[in-house]
């Protein structure tokens, strides 16, 4: 590993991990320690966030990782980890992840019982990765190349920016879902996209970001400039749209979050009588810890974020080395169709 080192330590969450079924039951903390090899020769002399690696990306992702998908081994968690964190950003070049479990089910006096891994970006590349099988306690080893595969199989309809943020960077939707009734084991951010073509839209838009604020174990860390979007899809006519990306940090939730957002939505009398329709207020989730959430209610990333320029352009004002899994938010919105659509409001 090179001497230049990012490291992030005592990242803390409750997981359900271990073979013993009260451990599935009951749940237990996990604690991960993570170095990340990553050229900072760039970031020394820039001074620019640009140049570096995001610490709370990596943190989302581990903290994603604890408290989704259950593992038999605290050893396919740390790989798990590993595969996560490398996938995050390509300046990555390798990551040595510890994964301890202080309350492992011992007779034993002990302090701490821990596993450490050190993978390559070129050895993910070109090897193998682990994950789990359909047997249980069983596992089985499948490319990253062959989950690129299963994720476009999986989504058909998705636009190749989609299909390649879902895939190639090795973040399927089938991998560690979240619970999405599981609140977070400390405060997460999430992304938020807010619009509105009915009414006072400005008003609208501001009233929302401050009902967000000021909902129970939420609150708006960053707004994103106003966007003037032409409408896509849905009847023809309707007026332009006024978009809006907010970061939030928060506790609750996925589901609770969702619930927060549909209460804003109601109070501002939308409705969903027409697809893709006029509407006075929409409030989507689009990202939450770096995590995959797939329920009949909800599904994180929103699955039509890395097409739609009125999310990424925001998105990308708002913060300019954002991520929609592994792939840069800007590159995506320089590719979305609706690009040329999506203007920035000039203030009054």
């Amino acid at each position: 590993m090179r001497s230049d080192m990012i490291r992030l330590t005592g990242v803390t969450a409750v997981g359900h991990h271990g073979v013993f079924e009260f451990e599935r039951r009951q749940g237990q903390p996990f604690r991960v320690d993570a170095e990340l090899a990553v050229d900072l020769r760039a970031a020394g002399r820039s001074d620019a966030l640009q140049d570096t690696v995001s610490y709370v990306d990596i943190a989302e992702r581990i903290e994603a990782a604890i408290t989704g998908e259950p593992y038999d081994l605290i050893e396919a968690l740390a790989q798990k980890i590993a595969a996560d964190v490398l996938s995050a950003d390509h300046r990555i070049e390798a990551a040595s992840i510890t994964v301890h479990k202080p309350e492992a089910p011992l007779e034993q006096s002990f302090a701490d019982v821990a596993v450490t891994v050190h993978r390559t970006r070129a050895e993910l590349q070109g090897g193998r990765i682990l994950t789990r099988t359909a047997a249980v306690g069983g596992y089985d080893t499948v490319s990253l190349a062959d989950q690129a595969d299963a994720a476009e199989a999986g989504d058909q309809h998705a636009s190749p920016s989609a299909r390649r943020g879902a895939g190639s960077h090795g973040v399927g939707r089938g991998s560690a879902l979240r619970d999405p009734d599981l609140p977070a084991s400390f405060p997460v951010r999430a992304v938020l996209a807010l619009g509105s073509n009915l009414g006072d839209s400005a008003q609208i838009l501001d009233d929302a970001v401050a009902a967000l604020d000021g909902s129970d174990q939420v609150d708006v860390l960053n707004t994103s400039p106003r966007a003037l979007t032409a409408p896509v899809g849905g009847p023809v006519g309707q007026p332009d749209f006024l978009n809006q990306v907010v970061e939030v940090e928060t506790s609750l939730s996925p589901h609770a979050l969702l619930d927060v957002a549909q209460r804003i939505e109601a109070e501002h009398h939308r409705t969903r009588e027409v697809r893709w329709g006029p509407r006075t207020l929409d409030v989507d989730i689009i990202t939450y810890a770096g995590a995959h959430v797939d329920s009949p209610r909800l599904t994180v990333p929103h699955p039509r974020a890395a097409e739609r320029a009125f999310v990424l352009l925001p998105w990308s004002w708002m913060d300019p080395i954002a991520l929609l899994d592994g792939v840069p938010v800007r590159q995506l919105a320089a590719e979305a169709a609706d690009a040329e659509g999506v203007r920035r409001e000039v203030a009054p």
